[in-house]
């Protein structure tokens, strides 16, 4: 359908939505106007009546509710839910509907539960951080790893994704494409600073490192992966996940964490430490508040537990 065809440019370049979102939002839509015999989202097939769709009162909340029956978890319904507002908020954009259909109208949520992060304490970071063998490459490589995600409050995503030229070591900053091809700056200080620094001179060559530190480090330096797996080729995030749940093995207090854990727990730690919701939010790329939001609950809860444990009137 040219629609959806149209749908997906929108999301893309209008909207910046890596290209997950996209392909969720898209499949969404196809599921709802019933279009599961459809091969992808280039087809030769006549377009539905969009008209006809959003003035239907049913359709969207008939769906929801069979979700709903089947126990889909409250939070893919909300997913679900935002990719037809989406859809539907487009439509009327481009003047292919005249109104929202009703029930985009009138719910305003899908009942979603945010479910509060796990969350490591600073004891427990430095615990972890001292599990990779410094002695080995691969030791060295994933220490660094799991000190940019930590001291950095990076995604996955983003942590695979960095170059070798990233950092800039003048400024004190590193540059980060986040969701939706959205760049960031971040302050490299302390002892990410410190460990990236190592990491660099450890896997070039004196000359390059020195070049990469100062800044005046060749194009064909700089745009190489920082991160590598085998046959030298950029990391994978299986690979990065792999590593964190072998070391998290290693102590029962780490069970089953995961490189997000880290950057929940950057964002926690920040929060606790004084830094206000609107640094944390730009530090972690964040588009609404929202989401950050959540961070204050937890930091709420361990107030709340230290003035129990603190003060002498909590007890009486």
């Amino acid at each position: 359908m040219n629609c959806i065809t149209s749908y997906q440019q929108y999301l893309s370049i209008e909207k910046g939505a890596s290209p997950r979102t996209v392909s969720s939002y898209c499949r969404d839509v196809l599921v709802l106007i019933d279009s599961k015999k459809i091969a992808g989202f280039n087809t030769s097939a006549a377009e539905p009546d969009w008209k006809l769709i959003s003035s239907s009162k049913h359709l969207i909340r008939n769906h929801l509710a069979a979700l709903r029956y089947k126990d889909v978890s409250k939070a893919t319904i909300a997913r679900k839910l935002s990719s037809f507002r989406s859809f539907f908020n487009f439509l009327l954009i481009t003047n292919r509907i005249d109104s929202l259909p009703s029930t985009l109208q009138g719910e305003v949520s899908a009942g979603r539960q945010r479910k509060l992060p796990t969350l490591l304490t600073e004891q427990l970071v430095d615990k972890l951080l001292a599990l990779p063998d410094y002695s080995t490459t691969i030791g060295r490589r994933d220490l660094t790893m799991l000190e940019l995600v930590y001291g950095l409050g990076l995604r996955l995503s983003e942590l695979v994704n960095m170059d070798i030229g990233s950092a800039d070591f003048a400024e004190s900053t590193v540059k980060i494409v986040g969701k939706g091809n959205k760049e960031r700056i971040l302050p490299l200080v302390g002892a990410t600073r410190s460990v990236l620094i190592k990491y660099i001179k450890d896997i070039l060559q004196p000359a390059e490192a020195l070049d990469v530190i100062d800044g005046v480090a060749k194009s064909s330096i700089r745009n190489l992966p920082l991160f590598t797996g085998r046959n030298y080729n950029r990391i994978s995030p299986r690979t990065v996940q792999a590593r964190v749940a072998l070391y998290s093995g290693q102590l029962a207090e780490l069970q089953g964490i995961s490189p997000h854990t880290l950057r929940h727990s950057f964002a926690s730690h920040l929060l606790d430490g004084g830094a206000g919701i609107r640094v944390v939010q730009e530090l972690l790329g964040h588009r609404n508040l929202a989401t950050t939001q959540v961070y204050t609950h937890l930091s709420r809860e361990k107030l709340r537990e230290v003035f129990k444990s603190a003060h002498p009137r909590s007890k009486k």
